[in-house]
């Protein structure tokens, strides 16, 4: 049986249907305030049973109740975390996505639970604007290193700490994530915003790999029993106006036509943060996001086909103007019903 962490996060949900749809049980940890309606729907949707799933309530500040939710399982994919480059939630990143993962693997270690699938991000490596990050960029700390990216870079740390004391670790370091989720969090949020009507967009590109890729990319790599290795997983390299004006179409709305200047920004973030303090309404974007946004970063995400070639198992991304389809869909149709 397999334990999930994040079951009903933008990869939780995934990694549940795609798990059961490889015959796998499922043991997935969820809060009481978690919508497992939507991971259940997702499931049926597929024509898939909810027999191979086993929802447990939990915590990951909670050894005890992580280590009783353990009991049977062979194998943990470790999904959940908290997203986030506002301020106030440098503290909760640090709890969650470092305290979290610490206590997911002393909880295997305790209850003999052998192998560990952690999903982290591309913000654990290096960033390095005009050359291309790979596997091999390693993470270097400084000024304008957001607390998100040191929240997760420590975060694998204990992963690897834990391959030390015996655990068989894969680590999977995702580009910016394209699919269906909670649409008030995570890279999620921007189908509800772009549907808003946003007339800007950034200087900067990026990578983006769909949900459903990752979610795959764990399956496959766990049931291969490929570790001691980390997958840096992106399908493209998009320019934000290409990503920003595709989604807009996908959605129906007239798409960003001004470009985010240097000056732009910097009144911005100042103009969203004195509007959150007057309101109490979390800023859309602060200073760190709007810089990150101006970079231009590309990511290489072929290692992964080049190891599972090897396994006799064929590699190919979802193109992201798929993923961005099936995900406006999904937007417009929750907020239609």
């Amino acid at each position: 049986m397999d334990f999930i962490t994040g079951a009903t996060g933008i990869v939780g949900r995934e990694l549940v249907s795609q798990l059961i749809l490889a015959g796998h049980r499922v043991k997935a940890l969820y809060r009481n305030n978690s919508d497992t309606n939507t991971v259940e729907g997702l499931i049926t949707s597929r024509g898939l049973s909810l027999d191979r799933l086993i929802w447990v309530e939990g915590e990951l500040n909670d050894i005890q109740s992580l280590e009783a939710s353990m009991e049977g399982c062979s194998r943990v994919f470790h999904a959940a975390a908290l997203v986030s480059f506002h301020p106030s939630d440098e503290d909760l990143l640090l709890e969650t996505n470092i305290e979290g993962t610490k206590n997911i693997v002393n909880s295997m270690i305790n209850q003999d639970v052998n192998t560990l699938v952690y999903v982290s991000s591309v913000a654990a490596l290096g960033r390095q604007e005009n050359l291309v990050v790979d596997e091999e960029t390693h993470f270097e700390d400084g000024v304008g290193v957001t607390r998100y990216s040191k929240s997760k870079y420590l975060a694998e740390l204990e992963v690897w700490r834990g391959q030390e004391e015996g655990l068989n670790v894969a680590v999977v370091n995702p580009s910016i994530i394209i699919g269906t989720g909670d649409f008030t969090r995570s890279s999620a949020e921007m189908f509800p915003q772009i549907h808003s009507g946003i007339s800007f967009y950034p200087s900067g590109s990026s990578g983006y790999v769909s949900s459903s890729d990752v979610a795959k990319a764990c399956v496959l790599l766990a049931d291969n029993n490929v570790t001691s290795e980390r997958f840096l997983l992106n399908s493209e390299n998009r320019s934000y106006k290409s990503l920003m004006c595709e989604t807009a179409l996908a959605l129906n709305v007239k798409p960003p036509f001004q470009v985010v200047k240097p000056w732009m920004s910097a009144l911005v973030w100042r103009l969203f943060w004195l509007i959150e303090k007057l309101t109490g309404k979390r800023a859309l974007a602060t200073k760190s996001s709007l810089k990150m946004s101006s970079l231009t970063i590309e990511y290489d995400g072929s290692k992964i086909e080049r190891v599972l070639a090897l396994k006799g198992v064929n590699w190919e991304y979802e193109p992201i103007n798929e993923a961005i389809s099936r995900t406006a869909k999904s937007y417009l149709d929750s907020i239609s019903s």
